[in-house]
């Protein structure tokens, strides 16, 4: 099983504000350190949780057919975007949606009634499901005035567990003030705050 990022998050769990105020930092000095700070933590969590905070798009390529429900992984996923395999002759095929189905656990199963295809697959990672992941942003739909037409404003962290971002601001803490021992990995990974892997440890039963 090989597992792709195809559309990285359109924004990050927390603003640079936010972590400037966990911070307690006043000055823009160290914005393009801290905004660095919160996509690493993000990764980190992600990790750890074999997760997507962020909506995002992911695929995952098979090298076979599952025999049960397969699920999908780096949830919670919102939806299966397809299903393509390639066949015995190297042809690309996508298999059409009245065969298979999101389980409300993150599954790809078969519908009732229905079967894979049984062409021979060609070669190693012949499927390739693409699907959606991470939790749904919340779109508000702005009116506009007199001519002026609606326009949307994402919040994509709106649904995002609180824990999980309080996780995000203790690392982020913890590396910022230790910004020169933490650039070496072993000492990353030796020091994550305490409590963080306790606020992330009902989420990570959720999504692996």
């Amino acid at each position: 099983m090989e597992l792709k990022v195809i559309t990285p998050p359109a924004a990050e769990p927390l603003s640079t504000a936010e972590a400037k105020l966990h911070l307690r930092v006043d000055h823009s000095t160290d914005d393009t350190l801290i905004t660095a700070l919160i996509t690493a933590a993000r990764e980190h969590v992600e990790n750890y949780l074999v997760g997507s905070l962020v909506e995002q798009t992911r695929a995952v390529y098979l090298s076979s057919w599952p025999t049960f429900p397969f699920r999908l992984p780096c949830g919670p996923v919102q939806e299966i975007d397809s299903v393509k395999y390639t066949d015995s002759d190297g042809t690309e095929n996508t298999l059409s949606t009245d065969v298979y189905y999101l389980t409300p656990g993150g599954e790809l199963a078969r519908k009732p009634n229905q079967a894979w295809p049984t062409d021979r697959l060609y070669g190693p990672g012949a499927i390739e499901i693409t699907y959606t992941t991470g939790y749904a942003p919340v779109v508000t739909v702005i009116p506009g005035e007199g001519d002026d037409p609606d326009t949307e404003e994402t919040d994509y962290d709106a649904n995002i567990p609180q824990a999980i971002k309080q996780a995000m601001l203790l690392l982020i803490g913890e590396w910022y003030e230790q910004r020169e021992a933490a650039a070496d990995t072993r000492y990353a990974i030796q020091t994550i705050p305490w409590g963080v892997k306790q606020l992330l440890a009902p989420y990570r039963e959720a999504t692996v």
